[in-house]
């Protein structure tokens, strides 16, 4: 998803610019290798973030493969995130500005403060929506903004352009990730990952913080009882009162709006493959079903 919103954005943009500058700055061979570089380092900040979270949550699956943490053990997937890390870095050193360098380890920084906000929430249960978004933003978006913003800012797009991009992709990881925290409860085996570990582990995530605002005291007080408890069979009965409610279509309706508003940040560029292209990614990103 990363590497590709860093081409399609650069694309979109190249697409405004006349011919001659388009030869001179997004055609040039310089540039392109800086894309290219640009890509690489997010996705390898991406994946090294995955690692880690697959040994937070002990999950023996990603994408119907067994994970790095389940074959090895913990230890040696933590040294293969930090490489991850390392070597994401290391490529967007290469181009000539040091500006994705910097972004792309400010973005770094800021996924990792996001899980580190969200292991210090585990079990707070009065969460608000705002804190959840403000984690999504962090975790998620952060990288996402990232992808989109440096593909228009290296294919030569105006100031103006290159924000509505970065909104782009902060308001696509939003939408991608409540999906997947809707995808944690309600998904199949066809999501090809470990599910049902936000609950699993006092994660509060958006279903869980609806269903909690929308019971009663009474309800509110005995849901809480049970996730604190956390046995089989109290996860049974919070799992069966986010199935009587409508938490399942809160979420996907947030993810939704999420996904329009990402759609809305395109508006000002004009028509072009690569604009089409960014739009169905933000329409797929609420419904895939891995």
């Amino acid at each position: 998803l990363r590497p590709m919103l860093v081409f399609l954005s650069a694309h979109a943009v190249a697409s405004t610019l006349p011919t001659k500058a388009k030869a001179r700055r997004e055609l040039d061979y310089r540039a392109r290798n800086d894309l290219c570089a640009i890509a690489a380092a997010v996705e390898l900040v991406h994946a090294a973030s995955l690692v880690h979270d697959d040994v937070m949550d002990g999950a023996s699956q990603r994408r119907h493969q067994p994970t790095i943490v389940g074959q090895t053990g913990n230890s040696a997937a933590v040294l293969l995130g930090d490489l991850l890390f390392t070597r994401a870095y290391a490529l967007a050193a290469r181009c000539r500005s040091t500006l994705p360098a910097r972004r792309i380890a400010a973005a770094a920084t800021r996924l990792c403060e996001g899980e580190l906000r969200q292991q210090a929430a585990v079990g707070c249960w009065g969460m608000s929506r705002h804190f959840y978004r403000s984690l999504l933003l962090q975790k998620t978006g952060a990288l996402c903004r990232v992808s989109s913003q440096l593909g228009g800012w290296r294919a030569g797009g105006s100031r103006q352009q290159v924000q509505c991009l970065a909104r782009f992709g902060s308001q696509l990881g939003l939408a991608f990730q409540i999906h997947d925290d809707w995808l944690d409860y309600w998904g199949t085996e066809q999501v090809g990952k470990t599910l049902g570990t936000d609950l699993a582990q006092s994660k509060p995530t958006l279903p869980l913080i609806r269903l909690l605002e929308t019971v009663s005291a009474d309800e509110r007080r005995a849901l809480i009882t049970q996730l604190e408890a956390g046995g089989p069979d109290d996860l049974a009965a919070v799992r069966a009162a986010l199935a009587r409610s409508q938490a399942a279509e809160y979420t996907l309706t947030a993810a939704l709006a999420c996904s329009q508003r990402a759609q809305q940040q395109l508006a000002s560029l004009p028509s072009s493959a690569a604009k089409d292209c960014l739009i169905a990614v933000a329409e797929y990103s609420v419904q895939r079903e891995v």
